[in-house]
């Protein structure tokens, strides 16, 4: 997903949120919010990667180890159960 389709459903989210009466529906869209930051900085760090940001960076950044950030963003490898 591009980050320009992923910044049009966050900003739909937020007003799902802002005129929603149904408190399961605003909790709902809560946890699309952060489905969706979450692929969002996945694909941010994917991007600085690229770029040659270096995962010392990064962790210092997240105030953490480089393996630390490592482990939590670098792609997973598929299985032939996936």
């Amino acid at each position: 997903m591009t980050k320009k389709k992923v910044f049009a459903q966050l900003k739909d989210t937020v007003e799902q949120i802002e005129s929603s009466t149904s408190e399961i529906d605003r909790l709902a869209a809560g946890r699309t919010l952060r489905l969706l930051a979450d692929q969002l900085e996945r694909d941010l760090v994917t991007e600085a990667r690229a770029a040659g940001v270096r995962w010392a960076d990064i962790g210092e950044l997240y105030g953490t180890s480089k393996q630390s950030v490592q482990q939590r963003f670098r792609a997973r490898p598929t299985t032939a159960a996936d």
